[in-house]
């Protein structure tokens, strides 16, 4: 038995399923961090496995669905496409949550927004270096700067395999230095050196060119025999459980690799195990069959990740303290709460991933003239 070739349509399935996979990783590990918070291991052990890699995958799949022309366009076009695909739903959606944040109780994390003073302040940390209404959109933040790194460079190495392939480890180099420098959560100062997570894209810039030159050699992209998509899917996903663990830092926030904070750890654990990570989510994205539905959703993960914030801030806590009050110390109830939990937050979002499209395309990066090829 043989996995067919992509469709003919613009869309690549594997890409969109694979994101899919990835999203409903991010909706799982934000609830077991929260039980990991109240001193469940077994739940800081499927943390700790699931950031390993969750977070370098979506800049492979950025860098994999990249389009070379519009890194050869103008800047005012370039930057007219980032404004629409990119900052516009980051800008809605963090809008929308604060204005949640007014009537709503917010339990996580522990960011002062009470009183006009707090408020403001947050507004401006929205802006500058951490979008404290809607965390999960820290990602589109980064990504932003990684993809202006890309059409600065774009031009000296799209001509070449080779070069992209230097390039690789060079800026992953420089921004694993970069980050042991900048401290994204510099306590008890208003604003930290980062801005826009620059310090953290230089070192994401090298996963988004793996993508890039993944989809030059056209990975997956052809007809795969069913057996080898799976036997390496197992192998990659084996390769996690078995080095995962051994990365123990340093790290920073906690202990366990946190993109967001410019944690890595282990200098080679760290790229190693986040690589073969994001090749197993492909590996089982290719060998899944494209349901509609399920390209549907992974479609519409942009809005899926800025929804999350929803249940990041104010619903998974309790979820989680009720779940370690039935439940003490399982590690399956840890992984039942975590799967039931992020099922019913992905039901719950349909609804809105369909109004959105429905009547308010522009706020997701999409236009009647214009429908981006979203990445997170």
């Amino acid at each position: 038995m043989r996995v067919g070739g992509t469709a003919p349509a613009a869309r690549i399935p594997m890409v969109d399923i694979a994101r899919l996979y990835g999203i409903a990783l991010v909706y799982y590990g934000h609830v077991v961090e929260r039980m990991m918070y109240l001193g469940d291991p077994a739940a800081a052990a499927q943390y700790k496995f699931i950031y390993s890699f969750h977070m370098t995958l979506f800049f492979v799949l950025a860098g994999f669905i990249s389009k070379p022309s519009l890194y050869e366009s103008r800047p005012a076009v370039f930057l007219k496409d980032r404004w629409t695909s990119r900052l516009v739903p980051f800008l809605f959606f963090n809008a929308v949550l604060a204005g949640l944040a007014l009537v709503a109780p917010r339990d996580f994390p522990p960011i002062d927004l009470s009183g006009p003073a707090a408020f403001g302040m947050g507004v401006a940390r929205t802006l500058v270096d951490l979008p404290v209404f809607n965390i999960p959109t820290w990602f589109l933040m980064c990504l932003v700067s990684v993809e202006f790194i890309h059409y600065a460079a774009f031009r000296a190495l799209r001509q070449s395999d080779a070069r992209i392939l230097a390039a690789i480890p060079v800026f992953y180099l420089a921004g694993y230095t970069l980050n042991r420098v900048v401290d994204p959560f510099n306590a008890g100062q208003p604003f930290s050196g980062n801005v826009w997570f620059v310090h953290e894209a230089v070192a994401m810039y090298a996963f988004y060119l793996l993508g890039v030159l993944m989809r030059r050699r056209r990975f997956l992209m052809g007809p795969v025999p069913a057996w080898i998509l799976a036997g390496g899917a197992v192998a990659a996903l084996a390769f996690v459980t078995f080095t995962y663990g051994l990365n123990q830092g340093p790290f920073r926030l906690i202990q366990a690799v946190v993109v967001l904070a410019g944690g890595h750890g282990n200098i080679f654990w760290f790229p190693v195990t986040a690589v073969a990570g994001s090749l197993a989510v492909l590996l089982l994205a290719r060998l899944t069959p494209p349901a509609p539905f399920l390209t549907y959703l992974g479609s519409n993960v942009l809005v899926l990740f800025c929804l999350n914030g929803v249940f990041y801030h104010s619903l998974n806590g309790p979820v989680a303290a009720w779940a370690m009050a039935a439940f003490p110390g399982s590690p399956w109830a840890a992984f039942g709460v975590g799967v039931t939990m992020t099922a019913a937050s992905l039901a719950l979002c349909l609804p809105v991933v369909r109004l959105l499209n429905a009547h308010l395309p522009w706020a997701l990066g999409k236009g009647s003239a214009h429908r981006a090829e979203i990445t997170a």
